[in-house]
């Protein structure tokens, strides 16, 4: 049964003929304006493909191809600070709306025939010791990849991460990158085996595909402390002072293992459909509890920083609920074209009034005192001095209409 439902799967997550001759048709056009720029410019560089279109990895109805401006290392080695400027002048021959993204190189964003198109300029490397910037390790990174025969099970992780929701290495998502995905196929062999393996992965996991190093403790030792606080800690095989899952939550790496788990246990062509949580649905969810669901439009931007601020406002609403006492049972946040944010709570109204505590019986008396000036109903309860507050809200509705106007979302009854 796994193997026919993996035998559909594989089809569902491969681009037909069609879409692959556009892809290449594409790719083509963009090599032949590039190559006769740079001519004109004289400057010593050559375009070729990069990310998933040249590791062959890419998921069906594609909107984004990456390139890679590379630039000869003899003459531009000691120039590197100046590929992103000698790349912008190529690029604005060609096309004359361009945006400039900042990273450790500037690199450049085109929109051409439906398709976004990203160009990194990066210096013509054969090993890591030639980088002068981390970005030059990248073609590195897709030969790796290239070489592997896995290409159609690194789709299936893809797509398969992406249904869970834990696709993505921005800071909004803390999922897997693609290149996790693409490291954790080739190590394990197939997708099934990667399925296998995370249903039973501990809270920590370490590889080290490369075997870079003797043992884990060495490779802890050899590498940035902030980069090994996450559950999964996997050496990328050409950087070895690189954890390639650094940006993977907690929560995410949780909720891979419980849909591997999941997956093997019932197996289903559901775990690779990506599907938009309706209003509905919510409600639906909520059962016997209350539930708060703010809506709105997602603003216009480049998506990782728009997402970054649609986290921050559901954060907000999260420590807003906590702070007035009410009980979470559950919360999530989705972004589309519209964003929204649901909280459950328990159906019981909290009191009208809460216990506040103070000091302790036995605490100096000058805390006593200022607690006891502050608070003129204060009295001692169980060793500790106390005073009943009456509440702001008691109910989540009436402190979801205050949140509604301060973050500017419309509350859905």
């Amino acid at each position: 049964m796994m193997a026919k439902l993996l035998s559909v799967a594989k089809k569902l997550v491969s681009p037909d003929a069609k879409e692959r001759k556009r892809v290449a048709q594409i790719v083509k056009e963009i090599k032949t304006k590039f190559s006769e720029a740079a001519k004109k410019a004289n400057i010593d560089a050559k375009l070729v493909p990069g990310g998933s279109v040249a590791k062959g990895t890419w998921l069906p109805k594609l909107s984004d191809i990456d390139f890679f401006i590379v630039f000869d290392y003899e003459k531009y080695a000691e120039r590197s600070s100046e590929l992103s400027f000698l790349t912008e002048k190529v690029l604005r021959t060609i096309w004359q709306k361009i945006i400039r993204l900042k990273g450790s190189r500037d690199y450049f964003s085109v929109k051409y025939k439906g398709f976004n198109l990203e160009f990194v300029p990066v210096l013509d490397i054969s090993k890591g010791g030639e980088a002068k910037n981390i970005t030059d390790y990248s073609p590195l990174h897709v030969a790796y990849v290239k070489k592997a025969k896995c290409k159609t099970d690194i789709r299936l992780a893809k797509q398969f991460m992406k249904a869970a929701k834990v696709y993505g290495a921005e800071s909004y998502v803390g999922g897997f990158s693609g290149h996790l995905a693409d490291l954790l196929v080739i190590y394990y062999g197939s997708f099934l085996n990667l399925i296998k393996a995370a249903a039973n992965w501990p809270d920590k996991v370490f590889i080290d595909p490369a075997k870079h190093y003797k043992d884990e403790k060495e490779a802890l030792q050899s590498i940035s402390k902030e980069k090994i606080l996450g559950p999964l800690i996997l050496i990328d095989p050409i950087e070895k002072d690189r954890n390639a899952a650094a940006a993977l939550t907690f929560e995410k790496f949780d909720i891979f293992r419980k849909a591997a788990k999941e997956f093997l246990e019932r197996p289903s062509l559901d775990f690779f459909k990506i599907k938009k949580l309706s209003i509905s649905e919510i409600k639906a969810n909520a059962g016997n509890n209350k539930v708060i669901i703010f809506e709105c439009a997602t603003p216009v931007g480049k998506k990782d920083v728009v997402g970054a601020k649609i986290k921050k406002i559901f954060e907000n609403l999260r420590k807003d609920f906590t702070r007035e006492d009410f009980e979470i049972l559950d919360c999530g946040w989705e972004m589309n074209s519209k964003s929204y944010f649901w909280f459950y709570f328990p159906k019981k109204d909290l009191d009208k009034v809460k216990i506040h505590f103070g000091p302790p019986k036995s605490a100096p008396e000058e805390h006593i005192k200022k607690f006891k000036q502050k608070w003129k109903s204060a009295k001692l309860m169980e060793n500790k001095w106390t005073v009943e507050l009456k509440r702001k809200f008691i109910k989540p509705e009436d402190l979801a209409k205050l949140l509604a106007k301060k973050y500017k979302l419309k509350w859905i009854n």
